[in-house]
């Protein structure tokens, strides 16, 4: 092989010079003048002739543009350019038609705009990834002049308008991933006359219209993925011919409208290992034997599909490979009774159902993940305690009607919700042989003392979830103060009990605790300053208990509840000035609102909070944790002015300080809360004019200045129009059309009603409320005013977690997150 030429390395020095990069972490680190640019630098190949033929810059930091007069241009026999995972932000047209090029992989440049260029015929282009770009507009026609290529795949960007047709023409094209954009209309019947496509991936669209038979007559294709778009129409058995067999391994036709029967077409798929049909309009009878003929079939999921009748009697077949089966919210009356004789089932889900009686025995068998929660079920056939060998690791029967004493579970159980039952009775001391990853038992009437071994037996499962959830309940006694040193917990929720006495100090030791609400008990503490060495602490909720004395240290530490987003210290007895500098949060005061907090709340734990306020029917969207930020110091006993640097907290979402004994006047500060929607400053002794700023507060849906002693012209205009009269009555020397009373001195008639402070309530109704619950990635945070309940999805608020997964490395619980993504 020849060495570089020389005027290859310089255009490559050149690319190199055009990024400022921290080299030690890129491979353009190896790119060093007077050095071989074919032997010696990373991610560049060469021809025999010292030519570049090929470039990976793949993940190696690059920020900023590549514009049209690039050096990269000069390299005229460039056949492979891998620029992926950096932050390009543009990119030229002109680098699609390279004379030699082959494969271009831009994906995961999220920040990289633009769109496809014209393609012009005899182009040798054979890959093409533009995976999670901001690449947008319409896919060419032009595009079916890439007569040689092989795998197109454009998912998670932002292209519209209808498929080309002309990809149809494309013969060699073996894969073609189109999800996660926003193209509408039908599949083109030309994308039948693809006889290499072997993936074909249009998921998460908005395409509509009914899905053409011959795409299931393909004689390559082996996974189709239709997911999550509008296609209508009945799967005719007719239009499937008899003579054609298909490869396929994978077909996905979920979340669409599809309706009739479960076509019996399928029973010819023989290479088929994972069905998913959930969430459409599926009717009539399911027969299982339609199944019996699919040896390598693995999954199903015919969840969603409320007309559905599938057979529950006594039917003796096998499903050789079966192992997991989702029939969720399909109004069964019992558990199908052939699922007892498949050999390999582990994964059962038959939640949202009407399913009655008793909790057939054979379930502990073989299953290791059970999901049974939200039907009618009172009991257990055969006790607990008589599988002491089961494989159950994951059970769900939250929301049924068991009552009674707690059962004891098989040893290996780690992982179970009995939240939103009726069990009594205390929890039994042989909870601690076994080692827990997450326990709910919440909403239940569970009563005595928390086990004193029962915080010590959680354990980091391969997922990384460690909750306990023992809320509404009636426990009573102190928190037992055995934290281990190794404690895993994630999220701990006690709200709702009877617990007193101090805040153990072992809580310290769950150092990946994000979420602790203590709230609604009798604990008897001061403020609990120690919980700041616990860095990813996020949501902080002691309302409604017997808290008190100042909130005052010596010195403030730099670290100091750094990742609070939440945190509610109403209805205490605490005193002294509002202690807004001892929560200096980082993410409060917006510093990083375009960046992920790096204490991240854990990929698959959802938080779901009720916050009654007053009777205000505040509603938010599902916003993540990093997003929604809250301060709640209501009902307490604190007094002095509020301070100005409360302007500093300028991603604060909601803030209450009412029910305290707060004077001086409202700060105009107030209005640099540009994302606050709720603010509660009534019954204090707040003085002078409401300040006229706050009206710029566009997203303010809730203001309550009720019972102070303000004065002057309520401000009008924009939200401050919208207002009830509620908002600012109890406020003797207030005047405005909210009130109804004429600011005008010349005038008479109209007097304003006295103040009432004698009838203030120094109680509260806060009662904040949350269930954790695993499905998918981040944390999610509904809010919630009285009966008001935002999150109605099953899969969210009804359960604890429903959803936990056991597929990193080990195996799942849900169906539809199992199937294996060609991305």
């Amino acid at each position: 092989m020849s060495p570089c030429r020389p005027d290859q390395s310089l255009v490559l020095l050149q690319f190199k010079s055009s990024f400022s990069i921290e080299y030690n972490l890129s491979k353009l680190g190896s790119w060093k003048a007077n050095t071989d640019c074919c032997t010696s630098w990373e991610g560049v190949s060469c021809d025999h002739f010292g030519y570049v033929i090929g470039l990976d810059a793949s993940e190696s930091w690059l920020v900023g543009n590549i514009d049209s007069n690039n050096s990269l241009f000069n390299l005229h026999h460039l056949q492979n350019v891998n620029l992926a995972n950096n932050d390009i932000t543009d990119f030229p047209q002109q680098m699609f038609h390279l004379p030699n090029l082959k494969v271009l992989d831009l994906s995961g440049n999220s920040h990289l705009r633009g769109s496809l260029p014209e393609f012009p015929p005899g182009s040798i282009l054979q890959q093409l990834f533009l995976a999670d770009t901001n690449y947008t507009g319409r896919i060419p026609d032009s595009i079916g002049n890439l007569k040689q290529l092989t795998w197109f795949q454009a998912v998670n960007c932002g292209f519209f308008g209808p498929l080309p047709h002309s990809l149809g023409s494309l013969e060699q094209l073996a894969v073609l991933n189109l999800g996660g954009n926003k193209f509408s209309g039908p599949i083109p019947s030309s994308y039948a006359n693809l006889p290499n496509l072997t993936d074909l991936i249009l998921s998460n669209n908005q395409l509509n219209g009914t899905i053409p038979p011959s795409l299931f007559t393909l004689p390559s294709l082996q996974y189709m993925d239709l997911r999550q778009n509008k296609f209508i129409g009945i799967l005719d058995d007719e239009a499937f011919p008899n003579s054609i067999s298909s490869p396929l391994t994978m077909l996905d036709l979920s979340y669409n409208l599809l309706q009739g029967n479960i076509p019996k077409f399928i029973s010819k798929f023989t290479s088929l290992k994972h069905l998913e049909l959930n969430s459409n309009n599926f009717h009539g009878a399911v027969d299982p034997r339609m199944f019996t003929s699919l040896k390598n079939l693995s999954v199903i999921d015919l969840s969603d599909n409320i007309m559905l009748l599938i057979d529950t009697s006594d039917l003796v077949i096998t499903i050789p490979s079966l192992s997991i089966f989702a029939a969720s919210s399909c109004n069964l009356s019992a558990v199908p009774e052939f699922l007892r004789y498949q050999p390999v089932l582990y994964n059962l889900d038959l939640s949202n159902n009407q399913i009655q009686g008793k909790m057939p025995d054979w379930l502990w068998n073989n299953l290791e993940d059970v999901d049974l929660s939200n039907n009618s079920l009172v009991g257990f056939e055969d006790p607990f305690s008589n599988h002491s060998s089961s494989s159950l690791r994951y059970l769900d029967l939250s929301s049924n009607h068991f009552e009674g004493s707690l059962p004891n579970f098989p040893k290996g159980t780690n992982t179970i919700s009995l939240s939103k039952n009726k069990f009594t009775g205390a929890i039994p001391l042989t909870i601690c042989n076994s080692s827990w990853s997450s326990i709910d038992l919440s909403h239940n009437q569970i009563s005595g003392e928390i086990p004193s071994c029962f915080f010590n037996n959680f354990f980091m499962d391969q997922d990384p979830i460690a909750v306990v959830d023992l809320s509404k309940n009636k426990l009573q006694g102190m928190i037992p103060d055995t934290f281990g040193l190794e404690c895993p917990l994630e999220g701990i929720n006690l709200n709702g009990n009877q617990l007193e006495g101090p805040l153990p100090r072992s809580l310290v030791n769950c150092r990946s605790l994000s979420v602790l609400d203590l709230g609604n008990n009798q604990i008897d503490d001061t403020f609990p300053f120690w919980l700041e060495h616990l860095e990813g602490l996020q949501v902080l909720m002691l309302q409604s208990n017997k808290f008190h004395g100042l909130i005052r240290r010596r010195h403030i530490a730099n670290s100091s509840f750094e990742s609070l987003h939440i945190i509610s210290l109403s209805a205490n007895s605490f005193t002294g000035h509002l202690p807004l500098e001892y929560f200096p949060s980082l993410y409060l005061k917006g510093m990083y609102e375009n960046q992920t907090s790096h204490f991240a709340m854990p990929d698959v734990t959802y938080l779901f909070l009720m916050f009654p306020n007053k009777g205000q029917a505040l509603e938010y969207s599902s916003v993540q944790i990093p997003v929604l930020n809250a301060i709640d110091l209501s009902s307490n006993l604190f007094d002095g002015e509020i301070p100005t640097s409360i302007g500093d907290y300028k991603s604060l979402m909601s803030l209450n300080l009412s029910h305290n004994s707060l004077v001086g006047k409202i700060p105009s500060s107030l209005a640099n809360l540009r994302q606050l929607e709720s603010l509660d400053l009534s019954n204090n002794d707040l003085v002078g004019e409401i300040p006229s700023e706050l009206t710029g507060l566009t997203y303010l849906s809730v203001l309550n200045v009720s019972r102070n002693h303000l004065i002057g012209m309520i401000p009008s205009g924009r939200q401050f129009d919208t207002f009830p009269s509620s908002s600012f009555e109890g406020n003797s020397r207030l005047c405005g059309i909210q009130l109804q009373i004429d600011c005008n001195p010349n005038k008479s008639g109209n007097v304003a009603p006295p103040s009432d402070h004698a009838n203030q309530s120094n109680g509260t109704n806060f009662d904040w409320i949350f269930a954790v619950a695993g499905y998918g990635s981040g944390l999610v945070v509904g809010v919630v005013i009285e009966h008001f309940v935002l999150w109605r999805n099953r899969y969210y608020l009804e359960k604890f977690m429903n959803t936990i997964r056991f597929f990193q490395g080990k195996r799942p619980l849900r169906v539809r997150s199992l199937r294996r993504r060609r991305n």
